[in-house]
């Protein structure tokens, strides 16, 4: 082999052997919760949450169920309750979360983007919750 290809082979296996450790290694930014593969569901995380004025950049994970076992949709988050109601609108879903220390409407859009507004009692005073970010692709059965 001549001195004027090694170089470029060299640099070939390089990037190839780079390519699959990126590849194997999974997506970076992945949840660290998975749903039940047996009822259509979202992974969504929250970018932002506000409680009160606190807000918070710390990804946080949970999981939406389109339709569970008793075929109503069901939340699977912390601090909020597992009962779901869901509006649909032309535009976008409304997911209205109750029975836990939580509760509010998740506004479900489209492009897989939600908002969050709710509240909860800290001690006897309401505070309220403010949250953005995005969800996963649904996950079929």
């Amino acid at each position: 082999m001549r001195r004027s290809t090694f170089l470029p082979l060299l640099m070939v296996i390089v990037i190839v052997i780079l390519t699959l450790i990126a590849i194997r290694s999974g997506r970076s930014n992945a949840p660290d919760i998975a749903g039940d593969s047996t009822y259509p569901h979202y992974v969504c995380t929250f970018a932002e949450y506000c409680e009160g004025p606190d807000c918070s950049l710390e990804p946080v994970s949970f999981v939406l169920y389109t339709e569970y076992e008793d075929g109503l949709p069901r939340l699977e988050a912390p601090r909020f309750g597992t009962r779901l109601t869901m509006t649909q609108y032309e535009t976008h879903r409304i997911y209205a979360s109750s029975g836990g220390a939580v509760t509010g409407d998740i506004t479900f859009y489209p492009n897989r983007e939600f908002d969050f507004a709710g509240s909860a009692l800290n001690g006897n005073i309401e505070v309220e919750h403010f949250a953005t970010g995005t969800c996963d692709s649904l996950v079929r059965p």
